[in-house]
């Protein structure tokens, strides 16, 4: 579409988009390294490199496991590792600590989500994270009922980059995929909306992908998603 009037949704990812990914997913996996290898730093240090997790300063690679992967990929490749746990063990572990995990928001929500729903736009968030860790940050903010739509790796619509959170998401708003946004901040967020025919991609500099790592992808780039009223206005402004 050459007017983005013409849009009428924006799906975005969660962590890294919404929320600060380091924040949140540090804790997560300062967490789940104790219980999973008590006392062994050595295997701790294993199992954090395997997902992308560097420890020593709380962050995380781009394009690892953890950034772009779903929930039941990155617990399988733990329990692939930690002694006298199994995927089961894991996989109950991970989603207690997945709904206590902290909320901090990039900007403020009800601001800039604010701005978008008085555009018209139907608001939705798809993440690889489980459902319930979702609904838990937004509900910690109180932002849950800014969205139209949330669901993540577990909700039945498999994970990105597939296209079936993008598929819900039209289907319950009654809207074409080809009149959605698809916001992320990595480029597996990117290949889902291109895969599933998004209108537009938007890529976000809030997250561990860099700007040339979304440069390369089919998207445009931007700071924030604070940023994003101010774009579609400005081209809207343009278009008219």
């Amino acid at each position: 579409m050459n007017n983005l009037s013409n849009y009428k949704a924006v799906l975005f990812d969660k962590d890294g988009t919404l929320f600060s990914f380091d924040a949140a997913w540090s804790v997560f996996c300062d967490r789940m390294l104790e219980h999973l290898a008590p006392g062994d730093e050595t295997l701790k240090d294993k199992m954090a490199q395997t997902v992308g997790y560097q420890r020593a300063s709380g962050s995380f690679i781009a394009g690892s496991l953890i950034v772009n992967a779903s929930a039941d990929e990155v617990n399988a490749a733990w329990s692939a590792l930690a002694p006298g746990h199994d995927l089961a063990q894991v996989d109950a572990l991970a989603r207690a600590e997945t709904k206590a995990l902290p909320a901090v928001p990039l900007f403020d929500l009800t601001d800039v989500m604010g701005s978008l729903r008085q555009m018209g736009l139907k608001l939705g968030v798809a993440t690889n994270d489980i459902e319930a860790g979702a609904l838990s940050q937004l509900n910690a903010v109180n932002a849950l009922a800014l969205f139209d739509f949330v669901c993540g790796s577990d909700s039945g619509y498999g994970r990105k980059p597939g296209t079936g959170m993008v598929d819900a998401f039209c289907a319950q708003t009654g809207i074409k995929a080809e009149e959605v946004i698809f916001v992320g901040d990595s480029t597996h967020d990117i290949d889902c909306g291109v895969n599933a025919g998004v209108g537009l991609c938007v890529g976000v500099l809030t997250g561990p992908a860099t700007a040339e790592q979304l440069a390369e992808t089919d998207a445009v780039v931007l700071p924030s998603v604070a940023s994003l009223p101010g774009y579609l206005n400005e081209a809207n402004g343009a278009a008219a």
